[in-house]
């Protein structure tokens, strides 16, 4: 089953609710805006449908692991992701100024919903600005004439320009 309803199909189950929980492959391709993104796992999704007279709302949970590179080394990094999220879709014949201020809905097309360009922008929106894989933590990591100075260190460290002036602090 993929995450794509008619809206009559999702109308049948108005009464008794209608909840879903699939694994769905995400292809790199939906992800082009941002291209740190090297990988994804398949991407699980937990998801309700609220039903009101105007839209249906997906009260969704979503978790994966995607793969970013290291901010220091580049190197790959598994970061792992659990996202809840509300999308509301307007039922036809709904105007946007029959809604509250600051709500943000999608119009439905073609009478279909499809979850999956919410998915990739709810995965995209919490993707971290950057992330360090751990052996970059914990090594101590250096190279010809450089070595990476965490901010513990450079506060310890004095310039050697103003070596000299400390002796006469010491007195």
């Amino acid at each position: 089953m993929s995450l794509s309803w008619s809206v009559p199909e999702l109308l049948q189950h108005r009464q008794e609710g209608f909840g879903f929980h699939e694994e769905v492959v995400l292809p790199l391709e939906l992800f082009r805006a941002d291209p740190e993104v090297r990988n994804l796992s398949p991407v699980d999704v937990k998801g309700v449908v609220e039903f009101s007279k105007r839209s249906l709302t997906f009260h969704l949970q979503i978790s994966g692991i995607m793969v970013l590179p290291c901010a220091i080394s580049l190197e790959d990094v598994d970061y792992p992701f659990a996202i809840s999220t509300s999308e509301t879709f307007l039922l036809n014949g709904t105007e946007d100024s029959d809604l509250e201020k600051g709500e943000f809905v999608h119009e439905i097309e073609d009478e279909q919903i499809d979850l999956v360009p919410s998915l990739v922008e709810a995965i995209l929106v919490e993707k971290p600005m950057r992330v360090v894989s751990e052996r970059v933590r914990t090594e101590k990591l250096s190279g010809n004439g450089w070595e990476l100075v965490t901010d513990e260190m450079a506060a310890r460290q004095i310039d050697p320009r103003l070596e000299k002036l400390k002796k006469f602090f010491n007195d």
